[in-house]
């Protein structure tokens, strides 16, 4: 018997053939290297965060840190974080990533997190 559902195929075809397909044909397969890619990266994001963390406390605004603590990290949306600090969501996005003035970017908390990164040789 197939471990696979036929029901849910939009085209009729034999679970036998599905199941004779190896792992390593299928589209997820994970490399042993690609494993050990996501392992350094997932590492290295449990070192970066801590870092990360200091620069939203230290270096930004308290509304910039407000925002983007609340949105990141308690996955708020930016409705909700307008209704919550009591100001628009378009003033909430202004405060996270800024607004482009004469075709540049200006402002915003994310690109003074990525310009401190950048100083202090942190890689995001």
């Amino acid at each position: 018997m197939s471990k696979f559902d036929p029901q849910f195929w939009e085209i009729s075809i034999n679970p036998e053939i599905i199941d004779s397909f190896s792992q390593e044909d299928a589209l997820w397969y994970e490399t042993k290297e690609e494993q050990e890619q996501r392992y350094i990266k997932e590492d290295n994001k449990s070192k970066i965060l801590p870092l990360i963390m200091e620069i939203i406390e230290n270096d930004l605004t308290d509304m910039q840190k407000n925002c983007i603590i609340m949105h990141f990290l308690y996955d708020r949306t930016h409705d909700e974080v307008a209704q919550a600090l009591g100001i628009s969501r378009r003033v909430v996005y202004q405060h996270i990533f800024g607004i482009f003035r004469h075709g540049k970017r200006v402002g915003g908390g994310i690109e003074k997190i990525k310009k401190i990164c950048q100083k202090k040789c942190i890689t995001i």
